[in-house]
């Protein structure tokens, strides 16, 4: 976004003009908002506003919380969920009353931070979304700079910084590539009392120092994304899973279930996203007094139904070895129609398999599919919950 729409949208004249408008009309297609506002608008200001609505109409697809603030295009892709930015502030509370977040953006973090009382100043090095942060987060300072040379003194507060993960040729999941690079990023959490670091889920745990604590956090369905905690409050070397908004939590303190694998019990129990990614399936399988299949396969079973918002109970109907044709047969025998698909370590995605099975009439099953002992095998399960 340039500079002069930037200014026009925080003006006076601006925010009147948006307030007047009907939120519906960014559903519209592009070319006919842009047609509708340009008959009570000039060019430009029709141009910004009809970019706003439809930025809007986009954010309370995402998260509602937020689809009142003056938004940027790439400022929303990256902008923190509502429930992850909330969850953080609260704990950040805990250890220092006032926060530095050196990589703002449009200030959704930094919203959330001044909403738990804590003073909270931003930093932005572009200048035309540092001018709609300041509008979106008036209780916080918010100025244009370089999070590498921050114009805040970090010492005796927090902290938070997001490094940018767009490069030229898109975005891009390589620390070393991120801005701040991953090292100065790290370094700068660390010099404040306490101090968050910000990365996709998908981060290597090789790119982790040993004097951070790791957080895997999960919204829904929908893994999020990983956070490194250093200073006060923080647990080096601990790995956490935190489901939202269940508000449901697993660490690497608590007790591990054996390696061992056994043969499938009466029971499946699939563990979301956060627990595989933050390598706490043992330590989920001993919450659940359950055991492996297999050592590459985070399935795992047992004879009783246990429940935990932080895996699906499936109650074991039947399996066969994989091809389609015995998938097929059972479900044609067994008079089931294929509702859900999930596989792990399997080679055939859902939506294939379930092309490939057609469409077959009857009580709706979810099929489990996986490799285990180097075998592709087939579970037909009920998902069952507990009380």
């Amino acid at each position: 976004m340039d500079l002069d729409r930037a200014r026009y949208l925080v003006s006076r004249e601006g925010r009147a003009a948006l307030a007047g408008l009907d939120p519906a009309l960014g559903e519209l297609p592009v070319t006919t908002l842009a047609a509708k506002l340009r008959r009570a608008f000039p060019p430009a200001e029709a141009a910004a506003l009809g970019e706003q609505l439809a930025l809007r109409a986009k954010a309370r697809d995402r998260f509602a919380d937020e689809a009142g603030m003056l938004l940027a295009p790439g400022g929303l892709e990256m902008m923190t969920h509502p429930l992850v930015a909330a969850r953080r502030a609260a704990r950040l509370r805990e250890h220092a009353d006032a926060v530095v977040d050196l990589t703002c953006g449009l200030g959704g973090d930094l919203r959330a931070f001044a909403g738990v009382g804590m003073r909270a100043a931003g930093v932005e090095r572009d200048r035309a979304t540092a001018v709609l942060a300041a509008a979106n987060v008036p209780a916080a300072g918010v100025v244009q700079g370089e999070a590498g040379r921050p114009p805040f003194r970090l010492a005796g507060g927090a902290a938070f910084v997001d490094p940018s993960r767009r490069a030229e040729a898109g975005r891009t999941f390589n620390p070393a590539a991120f801005s701040p690079r991953w090292d100065v990023a790290l370094g700068l959490a660390r010099e404040g009392r306490a101090g968050v670091v910000k990365a996709p889920p998908g981060l290597d745990r090789a790119a982790v120092p040993p004097d951070a604590e790791l957080e895997l956090v999960q919204v829904g369905r929908g893994l999020r994304e990983a956070t490194l905690w250093f200073g006060a409050g923080a647990a080096p070397g601990l790995r956490r899973a935190a489901l939202l908004p269940a508000g449901a939590q697993l660490t690497s303190d608590e007790p591990e279930a054996p390696a061992a694998c056994r043969v499938p019990g009466a029971y499946l129990f699939d563990p979301e996203s956060c627990v595989t990614r933050a390598g706490l399936v043992r330590h989920l399988a001993a919450r659940l007094g359950a055991w492996m299949l297999d050592p590459e396969v985070a399935y795992l079973s047992g004879d009783v139904p246990t429940f935990d918002a932080l895996a699906a109970t499936f109650e074991v109907l039947d399996s066969t070895p994989f091809s389609v044709a015995r998938v097929k047969a059972v479900l044609r025998e067994r008079g089931w129609g294929a509702d859900e698909i999930r596989k792990r370590a399997f080679p055939v995605e859902p939506d294939e398999l379930r092309r490939l099975l057609g469409r077959m009439p009857g009580e709706r099953v979810t099929l489990l599919c996986t490799t285990l002992g180097g075998e592709r095998r087939v579970f037909f399960a009920r998902r069952i919950f507990g009380g």
